[in-house]
């Protein structure tokens, strides 16, 4: 992935983490408002499937916030990632950095 591409990628992740917030909040805003205006059985069970939607997009935009950092990161690092024994892909924040070393010196 070129540099162009991650920090698009690091924009754009951080965009929907922005808009995701936003949305949770507003679905949380509606959840108190559905329970203090339908105060029987039926008002509370809407009120807790709207807050609970508030919750899961706030986990999206944490996760987005946290994939997009994770792009940010990744143009600023070098070297081989190992992969582990578990037969999955590297993951770029996880693992044993491999140092590079420079050129040879001329002479």
């Amino acid at each position: 992935m070129t540099d162009d591409a991650l920090h698009e990628a690091a924009r754009w992740c951080a965009r929907l983490a922005e808009v995701l917030g936003d949305v949770g909040r507003r679905a949380g805003e509606l959840g108190q408002l559905v329970a203090r205006d339908w105060p029987d059985p039926r008002g509370r069970e809407w009120a807790e499937r709207t807050s609970a939607l508030g919750g899961l997009l706030g986990h999206g935009a944490r996760a987005a916030a946290e994939l997009g950092g994770s792009y940010t990161r990744a143009d600023r690092r070098t070297g081989m990632r190992l992969g582990g024994t578990d037969a999955q892909r590297v993951d770029d924040e996880r693992g044993m950095r491999i140092a590079e070393l420079g050129p040879p010196a001329p002479g």
